[in-house]
C-alpha cells in the first residue's frame, strides 16, 4: 500500500475509534514513529492539556527561579512556562491509536508533505468532533521532530 493511502486508512480507523469513545477533539496529532518507522495518530482533549501544562509548570518553575537566584539568565530561559497547550504526544488521552507499520518506507521530504496533506484531508471530520472548532489544533511530524507541523483549523 502507498503511504498516502495508508495515512488515509490509518486516519479513517482512528477517527472511527475517537467517534466511537466520544472523545472531544482538542489537538489531533498524526505522528510518525522514527525509531519504529510507524505512523499512528495522537488525540486530547482540553482539559488534559490543561491538566499537562500545569504539571510542566510547576516543574519547570521550580528550576527557573533557581537559575533566576543563580543569575543565570541562559538556564532560566530553558524553563520558561508553557503559555498554550501540551504537544507531548505520549500524554495525549489517545496515544497511538491506528497504528501501522510503514515497513521499507522512507520517511523524506515528499513522505510528511503526504502525511499533512492526509490530516487536511479529514481535517472537516476531526473538526465534527471536536467541541470548541475555534481552538481546535492539528498536528503531524517532521524529519526531526515528533511535532514539527502545527495548525489551527
Amino acid at each position: 500500500m502507498s503511504a498516502p493511502k495508508l495515512f488515509a486508512s490509518v486516519l479513517q480507523s482512528a477517527l472511527a475509534e475517537v467517534r466511537q469513545k466520544s472523545i472531544p477533539v482538542y489537538t489531533f496529532a498524526l505522528y510518525h514513529d522514527h525509531e519504529s518507522n510507524t505512523i499512528s495518530v495522537c488525540v486530547d482533549t482540553e482539559e488534559n492539556s490543561a491538566r499537562c501544562v500545569a504539571s510542566m509548570n510547576r516543574y519547570n518553575v521550580k528550576y527557573f527561579m533557581q537559575a533566576i537566584a543563580d543569575k543565570d539568565l541562559k538556564s532560566a530561559s530553558l524553563w520558561q512556562a508553557n503559555i498554550g497547550r501540551n504537544l507531548s504526544l505520549g500524554d495525549f488521552v489517545l496515544v497511538n491509536c491506528a497504528r501501522a507499520d510503514l515497513g521499507k518506507t522512507k520517511a523524506t521530504s515528499t513522505f510528511y508533505l503526504a502525511m499533512i496533506e492526509a490530516l487536511v484531508a479529514v481535517q472537516s471530520e476531526v473538526v465534527a468532533l471536536s467541541p470548541n472548532p475555534e481552538q481546535l489544533v492539528l498536528a503531524s511530524s517532521g524529519p526531526n521532530d515528533e511535532v514539527a507541523y502545527v495548525w489551527s483549523a
